[in-house]
């Protein structure tokens, strides 16, 4: 073999070598570093990340640097989780009903409407004829009559508890020579009378050092008052119709002679306070 022939086979075999241990270079870099491949032919450019370009051509009689490893897809975000949802709101509860205004001075707060009082005062009186007219009187009925008395009931109910209504049109006088009420034209159509309790209120009391009875009343329907203009006691004692009726509230004020609440007031004098319309007390009437 020729010796220049030689020649070039020992530098070709040397420029392999040098290929090959430039590429064992690079693959123990990357290796260490932890990235992708990259090309390692003589002037070759290495490989790009995440599906990285092949190296350029390596240089002259260098072998073709090797594809880049494709770099490794970044991991998905998760996903934020979703957001409760908000607990409805409860429901509100209803409102309380209104309480019911009270009435008006010394006024009940159910029964018959003043416009309904006259009528239906007299259609009882004629409904109960009976026992001289005695039977028309309210206030002289027991528990069980009117129990079963509605419209009894109705007409009693116009004033409020513990009191009892005196209406002229079915009012009697008791003792002596009984009589009903006399010229009720001239009167209030209602007449409220506190009556007889045990222990004493701001509206009924019994002194028994002094043997006195006060009691309250109040004109029930003032616009049916003939006497609704006035001032003080006229409002009441103007319009009796008779100055003896007075005896049919005092005897009112003193209502079985207290014996239905354990006292007996049979020998008391009666001192009557009118409710004003404004609410102030004055004296009425002493009954000695």
């Amino acid at each position: 073999m020729r010796r220049d022939a030689v020649l070039i086979i020992v530098m070709m075999d040397e420029e392999r070598g040098k290929a090959m241990k430039r590429d064992l270079m690079c693959l123990s870099a990357a290796a260490f570093l932890g990235i992708g491949l990259v090309a390692c032919g003589d002037s070759g450019s290495t490989g790009n990340g995440s599906g990285g370009q092949a190296g350029s051509g390596g240089g002259a009689g260098g072998s073709s640097g090797s594809a880049g490893r494709g770099g490794s897809s970044g991991s998905l975000g998760s996903g934020g989780s979703s957001g409760s949802a908000g607990s409805g709101g409860s429901s509100g509860s209803l409102g309380s009903g209104g309480s019911s205004g009270t009435a008006g001075t010394g006024g009940s707060s159910g029964g018959l409407a003043c416009d309904q009082v006259k009528a239906k005062a007299e259609a009882y009186k004629a409904a109960h004829p009976g026992n001289g007219g005695k039977d028309w009187d309210i206030n002289a009925k027991t528990a069980a009559q009117i129990a079963s008395d509605p419209a009894a009931q109705e007409l009693r109910a116009l004033c409020g508890k513990d009191e009892r209504p005196i209406i002229p049109l079915l009012a009697w006088e008791y003792g002596g020579a009984d009589h009903p009420w006399i010229n009720p034209q001239a009167s209030a159509a209602v007449y409220c009378v506190y009556i007889p309790v045990n222990p004493s209120t701001e509206h009924w009391s019994y002194d028994a050092a002094t043997d006195r009875v006060t009691a309250d009343v109040y004109v029930k329907c003032p616009d049916q008052n003939p006497c609704n203009n006035r001032q003080g006691p006229d409002q009441v004692m103007g319009c009796l119709g008779d100055a003896s009726n007075i005896e049919i509230i005092v005897d009112t004020a003193s209502l079985n002679d207290g014996m239905d609440v354990g006292l007996d007031v049979s020998t008391a004098s009666t001192q009557l306070k009118l409710i004003q319309a404004n609410g102030t007390k004055i004296d009425l009437y002493l009954g000695l």
